[in-house]
């Protein structure tokens, strides 16, 4: 099977010899219409370059003031770091603010005084109505209401479908999907007060579900039809919505460190049902969870390409709808070829093949 860059590259060979074909076959037969296909093509090429190299006006961050959920590490910390030295007022939501959590306590003694660590858990309604009140009580001086809500905390369960527990389907969702909600719910008023934005930091697993990721590409397929519908309905407000997708940047957080992802493989193997278990194993539980590690650590650990990406939904003054942030050009073109051809083409791209069968299929052979 030839992989998704190998497939990209032999449908861009023949997609070139085709027009390519088209024109000369213009040429020969009707002179007018070559020049005209070939101005279109060529016009089209021109305008995309320009669209492309032409610089991005920005906003001065002065005056201006972001909430951040998500803060205590990963791309919410970096992103705090960043709006900070671009003279936002950040307010940075960490779940462990008010404990003595690591991530607040680096974020206040690293960052400018403009930086405030709120204590937000997007689970729980009080905290969130808290955190609202805490950000109306420290708006700047002259703020008609908050620049950017960055809905950027997230958790993971992997596993195959059948061994994660209903509970933790719940909390997966609550987090990553009815958190968001939640939350901009909550500061919706202010952001249309200030005709600011909405940037909802979702996944490529939102786009298509891969094997043992089943929880979490529900909960970002639901947070990328959250996004699209309040896009439209913000737009009478003036208040833009932004989605980011970042691909195989996993090391780049504490999402799946190596102390989280060890728990994960033990909640698993105590919570399992009893029939499923004996249906599948543990040397095949064992053996998928490894596969799954090893992929994930096969990711990008600089998360500078995100950072960026996250920085331009909430500083340029047209920022794109979509922001999808490959770890590579493979990744880009993985997850292109995913959403544009068809599944029976695609659907092995995503098969990591080898090693043990479940239990019961090796007693069946």
């Amino acid at each position: 099977m030839l992989s998704p860059l190998q497939l990209f590259y032999c449908a861009s060979l023949v997609g070139i010899s085709a027009i390519s074909g088209l024109l000369l076959l213009l040429y020969h037969c009707a002179p007018v219409l070559y020049y005209l296909c070939t101005g279109i093509l060529l016009g089209s090429v021109g305008y995309c370059l320009v669209l492309y190299l032409a610089p991005k006006s920005k906003v001065s961050g002065d005056g201006k003031a972001v909430f951040i959920t998500g803060c205590d590490s990963g791309f919410g910390f970096k992103l705090a770091k960043r709006l900070d030295s671009l003279g936002f007022t950040v307010f940075a939501g960490c779940l462990l603010a008010d404990s003595g959590g690591e991530g607040s306590k680096k974020l206040r003694a690293e960052c400018s005084s403009r930086l405030s660590t709120v204590q937000i858990d997007v689970t729980d309604d009080g905290q969130v109505k808290a955190a609202v009140q805490q950000v109306k009580d420290r708006l700047p001086k002259g703020s008609k209401g908050l620049f950017a809500l960055v809905n950027n905390a997230g958790v993971l369960q992997p596993g195959e479908i059948e061994w994660v527990s209903l509970a933790t389907y719940r909390r997966v969702m609550e987090v990553n999907t009815f958190g968001p909600v939640r939350v901009t719910k909550a500061f919706l008023p202010l952001i249309r007060r200030a005709k600011g934005r909405v940037v909802n930091i979702s996944s490529v697993g939102g786009l298509h579900a891969a094997p043992m990721a089943g929880a979490y590409s529900m909960t970002k397929a639901a947070l990328e039809f959250f996004s699209d519908a309040l896009r439209h309905e913000m737009h009478k407000w003036g208040v833009k919505v932004v989605i980011v997708q970042p691909a195989s940047f996993a090391r780049a957080t504490d999402i799946v460190s190596p102390a989280v992802f060890n728990n994960f493989v033990e909640n698993l193997r105590n919570n399992v049902e009893e029939v499923v278990m004996e249906d599948y194993g543990m040397e095949y539980l064992n053996y998928k969870m490894e596969q799954l590690r090893s992929y994930v650590n096969g990711g990008m650990a600089d998360p500078t390409p995100v950072i960026d990406a996250m920085a331009d939904a909430v500083t340029l003054t047209t920022p794109k709808h979509r922001y999808l942030v490959g770890a590579s050009f493979e990744d880009y073109v993985t997850w292109m070829w995913l959403g544009y051809f068809p599944s029976k083409w695609t659907g092995s791209t995503l098969l990591i093949e080898g090693g043990p069968k479940p239990a019961m299929l090796q007693k069946t052979n």
